[in-house]
């Protein structure tokens, strides 16, 4: 302990205790004070600014974690009313559909009245060697039976091949085995509407049986005339396309372009009973 006492750190120790002590008190009496506050300021000033930046510091990341939390309650509240908007948008869109389809359909009703109808929808789509193949969700449960027609709002698609009880299986008329009866709306003109392979890969068909000066023109529509056929008369098949001389004969051939195809509708009517002849 004596040693402790001797050494060079306590003396150093003692002398700046009474620097501490006996300069304020001198300074106090003689008056200065305001040196001794000058001094003690000068000292501080550094450390104040110092704990000033650091909590100015501090408030910035304070202020940059709220406002993200805020950003971040935004976010979430803006991804919530996107996705309500694409739902009623989605809905929307499928009932203006859905509008669109019954108008289609009630204009079919209210121009036949004597059909039967059962609807459907397409299911799913494939190929066969000739022509389209499409699934519907109708059977034998809704009445739908084998040789069926199956039509749009605006024309013809095709008919039943298979069916099970709430299934069926339909062929496009395109297809090469198919022949429809037909006629020109326009004047009356009695032909047959066939489908090719080659002509349904370039979305054609082609009217026969028609004579050198049958009076058919490119835009001309062309209807089903209820004759030979499972489909009923004045069902829209198509458009001329263009007329040319048949090579096989001396009369002349009509190329048609239908007025509907598979991938342009997702709705359909089965026609399951039909007056044999109607307009």
């Amino acid at each position: 302990m004596k040693e402790f006492f001797k050494s060079k750190f306590f003396y150093v120790i003692t002398v700046l205790t009474l620097i501490a002590v006996i300069v304020p008190t001198v300074l106090v009496s003689m008056g200065l004070t305001p040196v001794l506050r000058s001094a003690v300021n000068t000292v501080l000033l550094p450390i104040q600014k110092l704990s000033d930046k650091a909590a100015g510091v501090i408030d910035g990341y304070a202020s940059y974690f709220r406002a993200f939390d805020k950003m971040k309650a935004e976010n979430a509240k803006l991804k919530e009313e996107l996705a309500s908007l694409r739902e009623q948008i989605y809905e929307a869109k499928e009932m203006k559909e859905k509008y669109e389809w019954m108008s289609e359909f009630l204009e079919l009703k209210m121009n036949h009245m004597d059909y039967h109808t059962v609807p459907a929808s397409i299911t799913g789509r494939g190929s066969s060697d000739y022509a389209g193949v499409f699934m519907l969700d109708a059977g034998t449960v809704g009445g739908v039976g084998k040789g069926m027609p199956v039509v749009s709002g605006e024309g013809i698609l095709g008919y039943i091949t298979e069916v099970g009880p709430n299934w069926s299986k339909a062929s496009s008329f395109l297809e090469e085995a198919g022949a429809v009866g037909a006629y020109v709306e326009r004047s009356g003109v009695i032909g047959v509407v066939e489908g090719t392979y080659d002509l349904a890969r370039q979305g054609l068909c082609r009217m026969s049986y028609l004579d050198e000066g049958a009076d058919i023109k490119v835009g001309d529509r062309i209807l089903t005339s209820g004759y030979g056929s499972i489909y009923p008369r004045s069902l829209t098949i198509g458009y001329v396309d263009k007329v040319e001389p048949d090579e096989f004969s001396r009369g002349v051939t009509a190329y048609v372009r239908p007025v509907t195809t598979l991938d342009q509708v997702s709705k359909v009517m089965v026609v399951t009973g039909y007056d044999e002849y109607s307009e």
